[in-house]
């Protein structure tokens, strides 16, 4: 396993890609493509969570998904602890997924409404073919319990529980086979305010309870600052900056984080009033045809000639030590 910054690496995204065609005619030619995840690469250290955030539409779901091969790439790799998921057979790669979960974003479509919690938990460990049916029992009691439910309610349907009860249903089927790595797809987004903030807490405390590492996607950045250890901020298909959290709240790089960043409220009124708000022009622009060059630059107020013709090379302005990349010619003018 390679070492990055003094840490270990637990998952290498090179390059990755993810492609879905455009098919047109009687024939279903295809004519184009949507490319939803176009040249993505970071890396998650052990023990880690790492917040990527990005506006609906942007990639990050997709990313998520590619990298569990719940989706195939198009091109690149993943490398989850000295693996290269991308090369593996549906055998090995069903090993593999024992060390590595989802938490989906709808805790309503995700549970199967036909079988009951101890079934929807039990299942990994019968697909992983796990202990027999009493230790499998046990199992998910236990788990039932580490989430914060009732193991009586072992025979109950999901359409007797709440949202954020069958989110946590849902973290419980994801730690059934006890993986080391789970990707968080918003997990919080269709639950109410109140019980955010629980699902949050349990995910960060399970994190020191079992060693856990985290890909958190959100579109949150106050629950992005608070849960995770370094930020990923993607725009349409590519990461655009990556940095330690405090590094990118505090000293963004990218124009498009520092606009992400003026929309948070702040809860001082006179502050709120005096604050300069970054305001974005446009819309995004569609992943089946994304601009030449930079591809912020028909939004960004401090775009040249050299944004609109050639795309910016990812790229570490910070330290060896601290490192801080970010996708943008013009970067040097904001470090302060």
């Amino acid at each position: 396993m390679s070492q990055e910054n003094g840490k270990e690496v637990f998952v290498e995204v090179r390059n990755l890609k993810k492609h879905f065609p455009i098919l047109r005619g009687v024939f279903r030619r295809q004519v184009g493509a949507v490319k939803a995840v176009d040249g993505v690469s970071f890396n998650i250290y052990k023990g880690e969570t790492l917040g990527l955030v990005g506006e609906s539409g942007c990639g990050k779901s997709t990313t998520g998904r590619s990298i569990l091969q719940l989706l195939k790439p198009t091109d690149g790799q993943v490398i989850f602890n000295g693996q290269e998921l991308t090369k593996l057979g549906q055998n090995e790669l069903r090993k593999a997924r024992r060390h590595m979960q989802m938490i989906f974003q709808d805790p309503y479509a995700s549970l199967n409404p036909r079988m009951t919690v101890g079934n929807i938990i039990g299942e990994p460990l019968e697909i992983h073919n796990i202990g027999d049916a009493n230790s499998r029992k046990e199992r998910v009691k236990e788990l039932l319990k580490i989430v914060g439910l009732n193991p009586y309610f072992i025979n109950r349907y999901p359409h007797e529980f709440s949202g954020g009860q069958r989110q946590r249903i849902g973290v419980a089927r994801a730690l059934a086979t006890n993986p080391d790595f789970i990707v968080a797809d918003e997990p919080i987004s269709a639950l109410d305010v109140s019980i955010q903030a629980q699902v949050v807490n349990l995910l960060d405390d399970l994190k020191e309870e079992l060693g856990l590492t985290y890909l958190f996607i959100a579109h949150d950045l106050s629950m992005i600052r608070y849960i995770s250890d370094r930020v990923a901020v993607m725009y349409l298909g590519k990461v655009v900056e990556l940095s330690e959290k405090n590094e990118v709240f505090d000293h963004a790089l990218h124009p498009y984080t520092q606009a992400l960043l003026s929309a948070i409220p702040i809860p001082d009124p006179e502050k709120e009033a005096k604050r300069k708000r970054l305001i974005l022009e446009g819309g995004v622009p569609s992943p089946a045809n994304p601009p030449s060059g930079c591809r912020f630059h028909p939004r960004c107020s401090y775009a040249t000639d050299i944004c609109h013709e050639v795309d910016p090379e990812f790229r570490n302005m910070g330290s060896e030590s601290k490192s801080h990349w970010v996708a943008c010619h013009h970067a040097e003018q904001f470090i302060k």
